[in-house]
């Protein structure tokens, strides 16, 4: 259920002697609460239903600000006769009670908060006859509830994997949900919190899966909460006064749309600013095929590049953005005008934002020239107001050309010439990933990072990638939940020394014995991806060269081939500079993305858990402080290094 904006500036500027108090209660599944009427015109009435006991202790627990701030509302909604917008559309503010029968919430419940790739599935066994799914590593859902206890529904069966779940983010272990049959109705139970406070339980997508599963699809079924009560969150309409539009957007109505329109434009630059309150947001948009791709900020920080193609039209489509932190925040959404392949043009849409409470005062950035759409006045009178806390203002990023080096998928371009050069010379984007900063000076040394790779020049010495997985940078074997090969001292030493005669045969020869082809009947093609990972290089005709030049790229290996222990489809190699990745499920074999996972432990930023407790120690853990000196948290454990801007978008 929403409250929508609308509604939320009558709660604050509310007019007691209009509410007509029934003192009947109502019940409703396993919540008791008494409910406050308002006759609407025509007739009608609308309800609000409050558990009285539990909202009285948690505002006695963390005080009237802080309910201000989780959205809950303290009064209820007037009825009033709305004038048409300026598009003529007559906007619906009477909010849904709270009715969740039995304390279930349905997988399709918008107080689930959903990351990742999950799909829709029917099936008349699950609950409601519907759940979703997703073996995507990495993707997860979240739910935020008071109560004692909390069961998670979900489904086993002969193509399940594994889970990791949190509760309150204590680890609670991973689960294994394969089956050689069909389960439905499957649960796990978390119990004997403290009912009067706020908890969270997160489930996790590891992308790993037993030997004998077909795949490693995890399902969500349902949530089941004894005592449930949740703060429902506010929809902040596409014509709402709180969403700043920058450019000239349209207005037009689409079937399916929260309110009927949507705000719309394929115009680069044009941009749709809301400011919003706690540590959670959603963009609510819509997908098809004229849709292009969008790119979302976060407190003026670069997030993720969202491709909105669809072959068909999909309405109410959700991304959500969660664990933020407290305090007042801002999401940006910036029209790219760009579109993938199959796409007819380049179209962006708003249909809404979905946040616990906005700011009272809209507040643009100052690099943008922002328009508010027109929407309903609402004339009460004022009781209170909410102002958030003033935020340290950082200048702006400067921003790059948009040209052949500019990458909209990570919003980085490669500025330095020497680096570019290079960049195309040893296989481009294939080799390296995308660009994932800025060039910025790290260690003494013009550095770039890019997905799979750091690259540097220090002074005037050539272009070369850095060893990633020295012990100083990243020595670790679990990333994500992914088990990588530790470092095995005698393979790493047994490598070919610069004056060996006939060097470059003899590390082909090397490589070729320690990083085979096949292992155990699975192609694994380690030995083939190392010598044909730079293109033009032939280990026939040249092999000195063929030999050189990828040992820039991966070094020597430092490890035997080892299959994940949790998912046996998975066999890793470690190199100096990467490890290559055997997926079994495709065939493919390619380098893990290890940059991404440093460039976490530099910012802090969508930092997995395991990763982060290895790294502990390490000197580069949460250094990226935006406002410090050289941006750096701690500088005398990185000496020579600036990271002005380092990582904000482009």
């Amino acid at each position: 259920m929403f409250v929508d904006r609308t509604s939320r500036l009558i709660l604050r500027q509310l007019r007691l002697d209009q509410l007509m108090i029934v003192t009947s209660e109502t019940r409703t599944g396993i919540v008791t609460t008494p409910t406050l009427h308002n006759q609407e015109p025509g007739g009608g009435s609308v309800g609000i239903r409050r558990r009285p006991g539990w909202f009285a202790r948690l505002r006695k627990l963390i005080g009237p600000q802080l309910m201000v701030g989780l959205g809950i509302a303290t009064a209820v909604v007037l009825g009033w006769t709305q004038a048409p917008d300026a598009h003529g559309q007559q906007a619906t503010l009477t909010p849904t009670p709270l009715v969740r029968p039995g304390g279930r919430f349905e997988e399709t419940d918008l107080l689930l908060l959903y990351s990742g790739s999950w799909t829709q599935m029917a099936d008349q066994r699950a609950s409601g006859g519907v759940y979703r799914r997703s073996n995507v590593q990495g993707s997860q859902v979240q739910l935020t509830f008071p109560g004692p206890n909390v069961k998670w529904i979900t489904s086993r069966g002969p193509d399940r994997g594994i889970a990791r779940v949190w509760v309150d983010n204590e680890d609670k272990g991973t689960f294994d949900l394969y089956s050689p049959g069909e389960e439905f109705g499957f649960s796990r139970e978390w119990g004997g919190m403290n009912g009067e406070t706020i908890h969270t339980i997160r489930v996790e997508v590891t992308g790993q899966r037993n030997g004998a599963a077909q795949n490693a699809y995890v399902d969500i079924d349902s949530f089941t909460i004894v005592g449930a009560y949740v703060a429902e969150p506010m929809r902040f309409e596409n014509t709402d006064p709180t969403i700043l539009y920058g450019g000239a957007w349209q207005v037009l109505p689409v079937n399916g749309a929260s309110q009927g329109t949507v705000h719309r434009i394929n115009t680069s630059g044009a941009t749709a600013q809301f400011n919003f309150n706690n540590g959670t947001v959603q963009w609510m948009t819509t997908k098809g095929p004229n849709r292009g791709i969008a790119r979302i900020l976060i407190d003026n920080k670069f997030y993720e590049v969202q491709d909105l193609y669809a072959p068909s039209e999909q309405a109410a489509q959700v991304f959500a953005y969660q664990s933020l932190g407290e305090g007042p925040h801002q999401i940006r959404i910036e029209v790219t005008g760009t579109r993938s392949g199959p796409a007819t043009d380049s179209f962006v849409d708003i249909d809404a934002f979905i946040a616990p409470s906005a700011n009272a005062t809209p507040q643009p950035t100052a690099t943008q020239t922002l328009t508010p759409t027109p929407s309903p006045s609402v004339t009460a009178t004022p009781t209170a107001t909410f102002i958030p806390s003033a935020t340290p203002t950082i200048p702006p990023a400067p921003p790059a050309m948009r040209d052949a080096r500019y990458f909209f998928q990570t919003s980085y371009r490669i500025d330095y010439e020497p680096f570019w050069n290079y960049f195309n010379a040893m296989g481009a984007v294939d080799t390296f990933g995308y660009p994932i900063s800025r060039t910025f000076q790290f260690l003494g040394c013009q550095t770039q990072f890019y997905q799979r790779q750091l690259m540097q020049q220090c002074g005037t010495n050539a272009v070369q990638t850095m060893n990633l997985l020295d012990p100083d940078l990243m020595p670790y074997n679990q990333i994500n939940f992914s088990n990588f090969p530790p470092h095995d001292p005698a393979i790493a030493g047994s490598a070919p020394g610069p004056d060996t005669p006939g060097y470059g045969s003899a590390v082909l020869s090397h490589v070729q014995r320690v990083a085979p082809d096949v292992l155990q009947s699975a192609s694994v093609n380690f030995f083939r991806t190392f010598v044909s990972t730079v293109p033009g290089t032939n280990m026939v005709t040249d092999p000195n060269f063929a030999a050189l030049v990828n040992l820039q790229i991966w070094g020597f290996p430092t490890s035997g081939p080892m299959p994940d222990p949790n998912n046996r489809s998975f066999i890793y190699q470690r190199f100096q500079r990467g490890i290559m990745h055997f997926d079994g499920t495709n065939g493919s074999t390619r380098g893990i993305l290890l940059a991404d996972w440093f460039k976490t432990i530099i910012t802090g930023r969508n930092l997995p858990v395991d990763l982060a407790s290895q790294a502990q120690a390490s000197r580069f853990r949460q250094q990226y402080c935006p406002g410090a000196p050289a941006w750096v948290c701690r500088p005398g454990e990185l000496p020579a290094t600036d990271l002005t801007f380092a990582f904000e978008a482009q």
